[in-house]
């Protein structure tokens, strides 16, 4: 029964949680599809504390489902109150024109109301709880039924994970299902690069900062310490200041990749560390599952040593192109040999999936220059992309890798064609060096005094 709206026994509390569940899929689906993770955070806790009988403060908003975006404790209140304006009227979207129950935040209120059901129009939560007032029910079925709605509030806070329910059709495809199916920890890793400043160049005006330097030849602040040390002549013109960088193509990249999150709610779950592949050690390569992205000139030697072995590519010297191993039919990207005002062309994407050393996943999403990175970001958030991906069941266990010709015009990429999908050679790449290129990037290479 029901009195004002409001349920006023166990068993209607019970028939209230599970409709109030029913109708959040709905919201649910419609908050994901519109990829913003405020929102979705807002909407869940929301929902929690409404299944609770409580009604959240703003500040407690603020600081459980906003922490991570430096809203508590700042006196950024206005922001709670933007962020639930912008839900209500998502939910009020989502269910126009829809028969049935439907959500609805009303004015004044931060908690989710259940409106337009035939058992009670504008009925909610608020205010009730186990012990609420109602006809007689036994002790047996009043636990059994608590049991019921703690178990959907338990779904709820783990992220909807229903029995039965089927994973969104990204996460079924080969780029993404090995990686959608644990819930280990999940570090991304994007490729940076090693800066040194050089002092006292002709370049510099006197009195200038230091100019710092790229050098593909000098990966590492150790390769420096080399380098003065075969170069004693001018080992004093080159500094270490410990200076790394990201190329603008891979923050790109990696901005897609969030955003691929919203559709793959299972990762956006787990536990989720960024960090640089200069940073990356084998202690977070047993640990987790990795997502790289970045090009492959900047991937540590930890993941592109077995990616060597696995793949029928060779990495070219200088990292400005791969070969295939069995053919000898090259793939260089245009943005390697450009000179003048030459237009780029052609780059090339690269995907990836391998098994990792202890039973977890590596997901390479890289290219040979920006362009191929950017792309293969957006590809492997492309489910008409990625659902052309097959392989055999048998050999999926293995991993695949696939690359893609990219067309550019400048920076901006006009179109891309798959030439390469295929399964990796993975098997007992964690157990042996393999045949990998000894690497020796200064053997080659006058100091830097000297013009190449």
């Amino acid at each position: 029964m029901y009195k004002n709206g409001v349920p006023e026994s166990p068993v209607d509390t019970a028939d209230y949680s599970t409709r109030l569940l029913a109708a959040a899929q709905v919201a649910r689906a419609a908050l994901e599809g519109g990829r913003s993770d405020r929102l979705l955070r807002l909407f869940n806790h929301l929902l929690e504390r409404t299944l609770a009988g409580e009604s959240p403060s703003e500040q407690e908003i603020a600081q459980k489902a906003f922490s991570d975006d430096g809203f508590a404790g700042n006196g950024q209140d206005a922001n709670v109150r933007v962020y639930v304006y912008r839900l209500r009227k998502t939910l009020d979207t989502a269910f126009a024109g829809t028969a049935g129950p439907k959500l609805h935040i009303p004015l004044g209120e931060y908690r989710i109301r259940l409106v337009g059901d035939e058992m009670g129009n504008g009925w909610h939560a608020a205010g009730t709880g186990f012990d609420a007032p109602g006809r007689a029910v036994s002790r047996r079925r009043y636990l059994r039924i608590a049991a019921l709605v703690a178990a959907a509030l338990a779904l709820v806070l783990l992220g909807w994970s229903w029995p039965g329910r089927t994973p969104p059709p990204l996460a079924q495809t080969l780029a993404w299902e090995s990686l959608y199916q644990n819930d280990r920890p999940l570090i991304i890793v994007v490729g940076d690069y090693y800066l040194f400043a050089k002092l006292d160049t002709l370049a510099t005006a006197p009195g200038a900062p230091p100019q710092l330097v790229w050098d593909k030849a000098v990966p590492t602040r150790e390769d420096l310490t080399i380098l003065q040390i075969l170069s004693p002549a001018t080992a004093d013109t080159v500094v270490d200041y410990n200076q790394q960088f990201v190329s603008g193509g891979t923050i790109e990249a990696l901005s897609d990749i969030r955003a691929d999150f919203a559709r793959l709610p299972a990762l956006r779950r787990r536990a989720l560390k960024l960090v640089a592949a200069s940073q990356f050690t084998p202690e977070m390569l047993k640990s987790s599952d990795i997502i790289y992205i970045g090009q492959f000139s900047g991937m540590s030697a930890l993941l592109r040593d077995p990616l060597a072995q696995a793949s029928a590519f060779r990495i070219n010297p200088g990292f400005d192109g791969l070969t295939d191993k069995a053919s000898a039919i090259r793939y260089q990207s245009d943005g390697m040999v450009l000179t003048g005002e030459r237009i780029a062309r052609r780059d090339f994407a690269y995907l990836a999936s391998l098994p990792g050393p202890s039973g977890n996943r590596l997901l390479v999403i890289a290219g040979l220059g920006d362009a191929g990175v950017k792309e293969a970001a957006q590809m492997a958030g492309d489910l008409q992309q990625m659902t052309r991906l097959t392989l055999d069941p048998g050999l999926r266990r293995n991993g695949f890798e696939a690359l893609y010709r990219v067309r550019t015009i400048k920076e901006v990429n006009v179109g891309a064609t798959l030439i390469v999908n295929r399964p990796l050679r993975s098997g007992g790449i964690w157990d042996n060096a393999g045949d990998v290129p000894a690497y020796h990037p200064i053997e080659s290479r006058p100091p830097p005094s000297e013009k190449p």
